[in-house]
Protein backbone atom coordinates (compact mmCIF):
# COMPACT_ATOMS: atom_id res chain seq x y z
CA UNK A 1 0.00 0.00 0.00
CA UNK A 2 1.14 3.51 -0.76
CA UNK A 3 -0.02 6.84 0.54
CA UNK A 4 0.85 10.38 -0.45
CA UNK A 5 2.84 10.92 2.74
CA UNK A 6 4.78 7.67 2.32
CA UNK A 7 8.55 8.30 2.21
CA UNK A 8 9.14 5.42 -0.21
CA UNK A 9 10.09 6.77 -3.67
CA UNK A 10 7.75 5.96 -6.53
CA UNK A 11 9.24 3.46 -8.92
CA UNK A 12 9.17 4.24 -12.63
CA UNK A 13 6.50 1.66 -13.39
CA UNK A 14 4.19 3.09 -10.71
CA UNK A 15 4.62 6.72 -11.78
CA UNK A 16 4.18 6.03 -15.50
CA UNK A 17 2.54 2.63 -15.99
CA UNK A 18 2.58 3.23 -19.76
CA UNK A 19 5.79 4.86 -20.94
CA UNK A 20 4.99 8.02 -22.93
CA UNK A 21 6.34 7.94 -26.49
CA UNK A 22 9.23 10.11 -27.62
CA UNK A 23 7.87 13.51 -28.62
CA UNK A 24 9.11 16.67 -30.27
CA UNK A 25 8.48 19.89 -28.36
CA UNK A 26 9.14 23.62 -28.26
CA UNK A 27 9.13 26.07 -25.37
CA UNK A 28 7.53 29.25 -26.76
CA UNK A 29 7.33 30.62 -23.19
CA UNK A 30 9.16 29.96 -19.94
CA UNK A 31 6.92 27.19 -18.51
CA UNK A 32 7.04 28.03 -14.78
CA UNK A 33 8.35 30.65 -12.38
CA UNK A 34 11.95 29.96 -11.51
CA UNK A 35 14.09 27.14 -12.88
CA UNK A 36 13.43 24.41 -10.30
CA UNK A 37 11.87 22.27 -13.07
CA UNK A 38 15.31 21.93 -14.73
CA UNK A 39 17.77 19.43 -13.26
CA UNK A 40 20.29 21.38 -11.10
CA UNK A 41 23.23 20.15 -13.22
CA UNK A 42 21.55 21.37 -16.42
CA UNK A 43 20.20 24.82 -15.52
CA UNK A 44 22.89 26.72 -17.42
CA UNK A 45 22.16 24.74 -20.60
CA UNK A 46 18.66 26.25 -20.93
CA UNK A 47 20.02 29.76 -21.44
CA UNK A 48 19.45 30.86 -25.03
CA UNK A 49 17.42 27.74 -25.87
CA UNK A 50 14.36 28.21 -23.64
CA UNK A 51 12.10 29.99 -24.46
CA UNK A 52 12.42 29.67 -28.24
CA UNK A 53 11.15 27.88 -31.32
CA UNK A 54 14.02 25.34 -31.23
CA UNK A 55 12.64 21.79 -31.57
CA UNK A 56 13.72 19.44 -28.78
CA UNK A 57 13.48 15.65 -28.76
CA UNK A 58 11.84 14.70 -25.45
CA UNK A 59 11.81 11.26 -23.85
CA UNK A 60 11.18 9.95 -20.37
CA UNK A 61 14.22 8.60 -18.52
CA UNK A 62 14.28 5.71 -16.07
CA UNK A 63 14.51 8.15 -13.15
CA UNK A 64 11.25 9.95 -14.15
CA UNK A 65 12.93 13.04 -15.62
CA UNK A 66 12.42 14.07 -19.23
CA UNK A 67 15.58 14.19 -21.32
CA UNK A 68 15.52 17.07 -23.79
CA UNK A 69 17.95 16.89 -26.68
CA UNK A 70 18.83 19.60 -29.18
CA UNK A 71 21.88 18.65 -31.19
CA UNK A 72 24.72 18.07 -28.73
CA UNK A 73 22.83 19.72 -25.85
CA UNK A 74 21.07 17.36 -23.43
CA UNK A 75 19.22 18.44 -20.30
CA UNK A 76 16.82 16.88 -17.84
CA UNK A 77 13.55 18.51 -16.83
CA UNK A 78 10.51 17.71 -14.79
CA UNK A 79 7.16 17.52 -16.64
CA UNK A 80 6.09 21.05 -17.63
CA UNK A 81 3.80 22.64 -20.19
CA UNK A 82 5.29 22.46 -23.70
CA UNK A 83 3.94 22.64 -27.24
CA UNK A 84 4.23 19.38 -29.16
CA UNK A 85 5.23 19.75 -32.81
CA UNK A 86 5.70 17.33 -35.72
CA UNK A 87 8.84 15.20 -35.72
CA UNK A 88 11.53 16.72 -37.95
CA UNK A 89 12.26 14.73 -41.11
CA UNK A 90 15.98 15.56 -40.86
CA UNK A 91 18.33 15.58 -37.86
CA UNK A 92 20.95 18.01 -36.58
CA UNK A 93 24.30 17.39 -38.25
CA UNK A 94 22.74 15.59 -41.22
CA UNK A 95 24.16 16.42 -44.66
CA UNK A 96 21.45 17.40 -47.12
CA UNK A 97 21.19 18.87 -50.60
CA UNK A 98 18.73 21.35 -51.98
CA UNK A 99 16.02 19.44 -53.82
CA UNK A 100 15.22 22.16 -56.39
CA UNK A 101 18.36 23.25 -58.18
CA UNK A 102 18.68 24.93 -61.54
CA UNK A 103 22.37 24.22 -62.15
CA UNK A 104 22.74 20.43 -62.04
CA UNK A 105 26.55 20.60 -62.18
CA UNK A 106 26.65 22.68 -58.96
CA UNK A 107 25.00 20.60 -56.26
CA UNK A 108 24.20 22.75 -53.23
CA UNK A 109 24.84 20.72 -50.09
CA UNK A 110 25.00 21.69 -46.45
CA UNK A 111 24.89 20.40 -42.91
CA UNK A 112 21.88 21.09 -40.72
CA UNK A 113 22.95 23.26 -37.76
CA UNK A 114 19.53 24.36 -36.44
CA UNK A 115 15.95 23.08 -36.50
CA UNK A 116 13.21 25.51 -35.54
CA UNK A 117 9.44 25.39 -35.63
CA UNK A 118 7.61 27.67 -38.05
CA UNK A 119 4.20 28.78 -36.81
CA UNK A 120 3.49 30.11 -40.31
CA UNK A 121 4.18 26.79 -42.08
CA UNK A 122 3.26 24.65 -39.03
CA UNK A 123 6.29 22.45 -39.56
CA UNK A 124 10.01 22.33 -38.83
CA UNK A 125 12.43 24.60 -40.67
CA UNK A 126 16.08 23.73 -41.25
CA UNK A 127 19.14 25.99 -41.28
CA UNK A 128 22.29 24.91 -43.10
CA UNK A 129 26.02 25.46 -42.86
CA UNK A 130 27.43 25.59 -46.38
CA UNK A 131 31.22 25.73 -46.37
CA UNK A 132 32.08 28.10 -43.52
CA UNK A 133 28.85 30.11 -43.81
CA UNK A 134 25.76 29.62 -41.68
CA UNK A 135 22.73 30.24 -43.86
CA UNK A 136 20.15 32.65 -42.49
CA UNK A 137 17.60 31.16 -44.91
CA UNK A 138 15.23 28.56 -43.55
CA UNK A 139 14.33 25.50 -45.61
CA UNK A 140 11.31 23.23 -45.29
CA UNK A 141 11.64 19.45 -45.63
CA UNK A 142 10.21 19.61 -49.16
CA UNK A 143 13.18 21.82 -50.16
CA UNK A 144 15.77 19.26 -49.00
CA UNK A 145 16.75 15.66 -49.54
CA UNK A 146 19.38 13.45 -47.93
CA UNK A 147 22.76 13.87 -49.59
CA UNK A 148 24.11 10.85 -51.41
CA UNK A 149 27.62 11.13 -52.85
CA UNK A 150 27.78 10.46 -56.60
CA UNK A 151 28.37 6.84 -57.66
CA UNK A 152 31.81 7.78 -59.07
CA UNK A 153 32.79 8.99 -55.58
CA UNK A 154 31.98 5.57 -54.10
CA UNK A 155 33.94 3.76 -56.83
CA UNK A 156 37.00 6.03 -56.40
CA UNK A 157 37.06 5.56 -52.61
CA UNK A 158 36.54 1.83 -52.34
CA UNK A 159 39.40 -0.11 -50.83
CA UNK A 160 40.61 -3.28 -52.45
CA UNK A 161 41.47 -6.26 -50.21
Amino acid sequence: MSSSDDATPIRHSEAFPVRPPVSWVIFPHWPEDGDHWIHPDDRSKAEGLIPSDFIFRRELTDDDWYMLSYGDVHMKTRPVMVDEVPEPKFKMGEIVELAHQFEVDKIAIGTIYAIRYSEYHREPQYYLIRGELKSQNAYLAKDLRPYEPPKEFHAMHEFEP
